[in-house]
């Protein structure tokens, strides 16, 4: 069967005309397009904004909604206050409102009656900065974010486009805390430091200490060697007298075992003497505490009788006189036995080991 063969200057045409449709597409409906919409503002700066570029982008939060348009310097002739104003484009369809198809901007501009809706943005803490985009090439751009706690500061100057407030970035801070260093006298410090350096380096006396440094490294590197000479016949020697203190031990220990057992043996038969003495001493005891309570009796009994005999001698004088003696003698007796006492209550045993001869009798 036969087939007609394709002129390859249609499928050109057809690849060139995908392509310029294509571009015309991007040109007029993408970002930035001549049929999508955006709006212009402006911020002002009062810092300088080198690295920042007409086409430089604009960012909300890392995210691009737009890029700068031009850049010029205005000044004040009241003050001669320099301010910097860039005017940047933002494309309101980058920013969606949440749960709706539509725009934010058009969102807003349902619900708040404005001519612009991003005052209400503004209102709530919108701010533009001035951040790094590279460290390399130093190029910076215009960042937005919600700062609620930043003031509103605008210059009020009449313009062309609306202004939006800006607020400091760690970029501006840092910059004027650099500004704000005493670079003169820091690199005079600096300066004096290197000749410093440079002078203890040169000197004499640091050649001098290290060379003395370096003898005391090598003397001490000497007696670390002769250290380890000293020390394999000082642990022989620490060794061996660890042997002889083990066999010390050993035969003490040897020698105590028979003692302990000798001294548990004496503590037995102590032991055993006292329980005979306690044994001895208890009937001894009540052996003296019935004597006592005789004698007790006894002197009551003396007593009555004694208060008879004065009724019925009251006028015989010899018969007193005999009674006086036997009273004396009864005394006497009563003196003897209570030293008895106090010696038995003071020394027990001499009931059985008798009175010492260097004892007398009261």
């Amino acid at each position: 069967m036969y087939r007609r063969r394709i002129d390859p200057r249609v499928i050109g045409s057809f690849v060139v005309g995908a392509i310029i449709l294509t571009v015309a597409g991007l040109l007029f409906f993408g970002p930035g397009g001549f049929l999508s919409e955006t709006r212009k503002y402006i911020v002002h700066f009062d810092t300088s904004v080198k690295g920042l570029n007409v086409g430089s982008p604009v960012r909300f939060r890392g995210v691009k909604i737009g890029q700068v348009k031009d850049i010029n310097v205005r000044i004040s002739p009241t003050n001669y206050a320099f301010h910097i104003p860039v005017t940047i484009e933002i494309q309101p369809s980058r920013i969606n409102a949440d749960g709706s198809g539509a725009g934010l901007f058009e969102a807003l501009k349902t619900s708040v009656k404005s001519d612009d809706p991003i005052r209400t943005l503004v209102d709530n803490g919108l701010r533009a900065q001035l951040l790094m985009d590279s460290l390399v090439t130093g190029q910076l751009f215009i960042n937005f974010d919600m700062l609620p706690d930043t003031p509103i500061i605008l210059t009020g100057y009449p313009g062309e486009y609306p202004e939006l407030p800006t607020a400091s970035s760690s970029l501006e801070e840092l910059t004027k805390a650099f500004e704000d260093l005493p670079l003169g006298e820091l690199t005079d410090k600096v300066i004096s430091t290197m000749d410093g350096i440079e002078k203890l380096v040169n000197s004499p006396k640091l050649h001098k200490t290290l060379d003395n440094f370096e003898q005391s490294t090598n003397e001490l590197n000497r007696l670390l060697k002769q250290l380890s000479n000293d020390i394999p016949s000082t642990l022989a020697a620490l060794r061996k007298t660890t042997e002889q203190a083990e066999k010390t031990i050993q035969h003490i220990d040897n020698r105590i075992g028979p003692l302990a057992e000798q001294i548990q043996e004496t503590m037995a038969t102590t032991q055993t003497m006292v329980g005979n003495l306690n044994t001895r001493i208890d009937p001894l005891a009540e052996q003296f505490n019935a004597s006592m309570i005789s004698f007790d009796q006894a002197s009551k009994r003396t007593a009555e009788t004694m208060e008879q005999v004065k009724n019925l001698t009251s006028d015989d004088s010899r018969t007193l006189a005999q009674l006086s003696q036997t009273l004396l003698e009864l005394k006497n007796t009563a003196r003897s036995i209570r030293i008895l006492a106090d010696e038995l209550n003071s020394d027990p045993q001499m009931l059985l080991r008798g009175r010492s001869n260097g004892g007398k009798e009261q």
